[in-house]
């Protein structure tokens, strides 16, 4: 953890008291309540430190932080230090290298090199296998079976990665590999992993960086029968036949390092995303969907209201900053949330209340909704998860909710999950559930 920050710095601004590194522990390990019960009513920023006076994490509040954040990316650099670096010379060396934590020249190379599988061609084709992937998923089978509606989107989102992403079936074997690509970052949140970092086989460390090695040489396999394929449609094709004017081209492991961010950010995170949504439609009494702007306005509402991810990956001050009249120190690590910008009354009256009419015509600053971040910076794949989420959802007969308790939990680092699976039933409709309890209400107001 010592590499991840330094508790030395220090810092002249509010924040909550206690102790540096508790606070900060207690913020890691669920940054959504440690925001919602020591940050967000008292401490409005711009800077705010996680322990007053101490500057080793930092949040930035209010529009003046999440510009600066979003914007000065030559301050605010992508975490590429600490707990994500693995050991040098390895063929599997830059598995968690990619665009989303490049910073400078080697993020705008990057980025030009992956817009093709985000062209209007390639969405084309991911939405009809949206579709198709919609019309084999237990939504669309009227028997009046209940089951979990969150990992029927996992199931639905799997399998859409799979076909879009790399081409493949989503038979077992395939999901399999899925899987492991998704949670290659799950062993981060157990600090034994960490505190012998021997590759030596008795090790946790040991043990994940060998699990690494053997997905990067499947990854491989894939890529290069790719590379001699002929051209297809899914993104792993395009990004082995793409070169640009200069010749430049990905290689390898550069493609197996965005493969593993593209799962990692585009596959539980879209799921819950739908998982939110469709929980407070159907959660909400007398609510009517008919048309693609309705829809729109719910997801967005939800999508504000229950943040999939509350708060950004981290950043790295690399130099002194100044940011609304507060010294942000070198070394510090960075934090931006749409949990709380999402939760400003300024930008959203009575943000507690599940309102969707507030996106009609509404004019919100960019830098008050984030759920993909903003500039430069924005999610690559917003524009895949977003036509997921729309598409699944506008095929949707809505089925009948039957779990009412709804606990809001972070699981592997950064994406809310329910705690306990959600049940619904399609084709016979139930009586109206009970009101929506748990701590999902925490955030979402009765």
């Amino acid at each position: 953890m010592a590499k991840l920050f330094d508790t030395s710095l220090r810092i002249d601004a509010a924040g909550p008291s206690g102790i540096p590194v508790v606070n900060n522990l207690r913020f890691l390990r669920h940054t959504a309540w440690f925001a919602m019960d020591r940050v967000h009513a008292g401490f409005p920023g711009p800077v705010v430190p996680l322990t007053k006076g101490n500057a080793s994490i930092v949040l930035l509040r209010g529009e003046e932080g999440a510009r600066r954040y979003f914007t000065d990316n030559d301050i605010f650099e992508r975490l590429s230090d600490g707990i994500f670096s693995l050991p040098e010379g390895r063929p599997w060396s830059k598995m968690f290298d990619a665009v989303i934590t490049f910073n400078g020249d080697k993020h705008r190379r990057t980025r030009k090199l992956l817009m093709p599988i985000v062209h209007k061609s390639a969405m084309d084709h991911y939405a009809t296998v949206f579709a198709r992937t919609f019309k084999r998923s237990k939504f669309a089978v009227s028997d009046g079976e209940p089951f979990d509606m969150a990992a029927e989107f996992l199931a639905i989102t799997r399998a859409n990665l799979l076909v879009c992403l790399l081409g493949l079936d989503p038979d077992e074997e395939n999901v399999e590999l899925a899987e492991a690509v998704a949670q290659l970052l799950g062993p981060i949140t157990n600090p034994m992993v960490f505190m012998f970092q021997r590759e030596s086989g008795w090790t946790p460390y040991g043990r994940w960086t060998r699990d690494i090695a053997a997905i990067y040489d499947r990854l491989a396999l894939l890529i290069e029968r790719k590379r001699v394929d002929e051209p297809r449609r899914d993104a792993l094709s395009i990004l082995c036949h793409t070169v640009d004017e200069n010749g430049d081209r990905l290689s390898t492991p550069e493609i197996a390092g965005e493969l593993h961010a593209l799962f990692s950010a585009g596959f539980e995170t879209t799921a819950m995303s739908m998982t939110w949504a469709l929980l407070t439609i159907l959660g909400t009494p007398g609510l009517t969907v008919g048309n693609e702007q309705e829809l729109d306005a719910v997801v967005r509402e939800s999508q504000r209201l229950i943040p999939t991810v509350p708060f950004s990956l981290p950043r790295r001050v690399v130099q002194d900053v100044e940011v609304g009249g507060t010294t942000i120190p070198k070394g510090a690590l960075a934090f931006a949330s749409p949990l709380l910008e999402q939760r400003d009354p300024g930008s959203f009256p009575d943000p507690a209340t599940f309102r969707p009419e507030r996106w009609t015509d509404a004019k919100v600053s960019p830098y008050a909704f984030l759920p993909f971040g903003v500039g430069a910076r924005r999610c690559l794949g917003a524009s895949f998860a977003d036509l997921q989420i729309r598409t699944t959802l506008g095929l949707m007969a809505w089925p009948s909710l039957l779990t009412t308790e709804v606990d809001y939990v972070i699981r592997h680092g950064a994406t809310a999950f329910p705690r306990k699976p959600i049940l619904v039933r399609t084709g016979t409709h139930s009586p109206a559930p009970g009101p929506v309890t748990g701590t999902v209400r925490r955030l979402w107001a009765a």
